[in-house]
């Protein structure tokens, strides 16, 4: 009997779902999906900083293969990464161009990201007792700290800076919105401009899985960090253990709370349309 019951309310709830993508009204369910995923992504947080608080800070001298916790400075070993709108040598480069757009589906308005890349290579870190190379990938956790981010915003009948507009002109991904006249103030739409970077020479945090290699000019420690199989963690941080930390303690169990609440609305207006 209550197999039943369940698989009927199952059974409504799916068609809820597809209702509401018909008929546009997506906010109960965004609502339900966005707070369990704001729960996940604070557990995720939340488990990443005992992560951090269990692991001991190590001199890459006496390092040793396996999870390894490093504080040194960012160094190139080839070729700098360029800030995306600016002037500076980088070890981490991000960047992300949104358009203010109107959802006909949903008859919403919010910002969509139409380009946005996280730019790095492989690069040395320093810490006065040797080296070690370090190799970043697509799931490394970069954070950056906020003397090294910046966001601009530029409205219809504005235009952008000389160094975003050399920028566009330069890549195959984006174009230089026209704004010129009436047609440009009445047709074009508004942009926001993101860009974070970690200088070369920056002072770095660093947790992930040392593996060994022939020492060389690049790691005199015969170690290389990658990301730590056993947790799945690599981080590249600008902020030190303690920042990261504090910052963790009262952000993840917001998340966690706010995701909770958001759910159970979005949760009590899916079942009310049952």
């Amino acid at each position: 009997m209550v197999d039943g019951l369940a698989t009927v309310a199952l059974a409504d709830l799916t068609q809820l779902v597809l209702q509401s993508n018909n008929d546009g009204s997506f906010f109960p369910l965004a609502l339900f999906a966005g707070g369990l995923y704001a729960v996940y992504n604070g557990f995720d947080s939340w488990k990443q900083m005992r992560l951090i608080q269990d692991t001991a800070t190590e001199k890459v001298r006496s390092a040793a293969a396996g999870r390894t916790e490093l504080e040194g400075t960012g160094k190139v070993l080839s070729e700098p990464v360029e800030r995306p709108f600016g002037e500076a040598d980088c070890l981490v480069a991000k960047y992300r161009i949104e358009e203010w757009r109107h959802d006909n589906t949903n008859d919403t308005e919010d910002w969509e990201t139409i380009d946005s890349e996280t730019r790095y290579d492989d690069f040395q870190v320093d810490d006065g007792t040797g080296t070690m190379r370090v190799e970043p990938d697509g799931s490394t956790d970069f954070k950056f700290d906020d003397t090294h981010s910046r966001q601009l915003k530029v409205d219809s009948n504005d235009e952008e800076p000389p160094e975003i507009i050399e920028f566009m002109e330069q890549s195959d991904d984006v174009a230089v919105p026209d704004r010129d006249g009436v047609t440009g103030s009445l047709f074009s739409a508004k942009r926001r401009y993101t860009e974070k970077w970690i200088p070369v020479e920056d002072e770095l945090y660093l947790l992930g899985g040392a593996e060994p290699v022939e020492p060389d000019e690049t790691t005199s420690s015969g170690l290389v960090l990658r990301e730590d199989d056993a947790s799945e963690e690599f981080i590249v941080s600008q902020k030190g253990e303690e920042d990261i930390v504090s910052d963790t303690k009262w952000k993840a169990p917001a998340k966690m709370a706010g995701g909770v609440a958001a759910s159970a609305v979005g949760l009590f207006f899916l079942l009310g349309g049952l």
